[in-house]
């Protein structure tokens, strides 16, 4: 891999993906994309109306083009919905390096608590969802890292790996 590559960052909703994004793109002198916002600014709709109007099936391929028109670029730390692993197109997409951010479900829980409404908690739960998607995760993974209690320690972890990679 090259040191210009971009930085995928995949998980459970709720998961610090955004958080952790936000502030490894800043340490790192990179751009942040929100995947779910740039869908959200690329087709005039919220989330949860595309989900309500379209259903998840559109929402997929909304997310798969988004994801596809930043291919050509570097130096992005990209935070992926939830959902991006359910589509194998998508990690071919995904050229970069990979960051799994794993966090227990009862974190998740206290902190999506009183968040926006997140589309498919509408109809599974946090556990249905982890099931469906954890071999899937981790098989999209370049790494793996926890982020169940300070975001600085699991990006401490990535910097770590980069540089031991000689990504950085």
């Amino acid at each position: 891999m090259r040191t210009n590559m971009n930085i995928y960052l995949i998980g459970m909703p709720g998961s610090g993906k955004t958080t952790i994004g936000k502030r490894l793109a800043k340490t790192l002198g990179y751009s942040f994309v929100d995947l779910d916002h740039k869908i959200e600014k690329d087709t005039l709709m919220f989330v949860d109306e595309i989900f309500e109007q379209y259903g998840e099936k559109t929402f997929r391929e909304f997310e798969t083009k988004a994801l596809s028109e930043l291919k050509g670029c570097d130096q992005l730390v990209v935070s992926t919905g939830g959902g991006i692993v359910t589509r194998k197109e998508n990690k071919q997409l995904m050229e970069g390096l990979v960051v799994f951010i794993d966090t227990e479900l009862d974190i998740i829980e206290k902190r999506i608590v009183h968040d926006f409404p997140r589309p498919l908690l509408k109809t599974k739960t946090l556990e249905a969802l982890k099931d469906e998607r954890m071999l899937k995760y981790i098989f999209f993974s370049d790494l793996i890292v926890s982020n169940d209690h300070d975001p600085q320690k699991t990006i401490d972890q990535i910097l770590k790996n980069m540089k031991e990679q000689s990504h950085v």
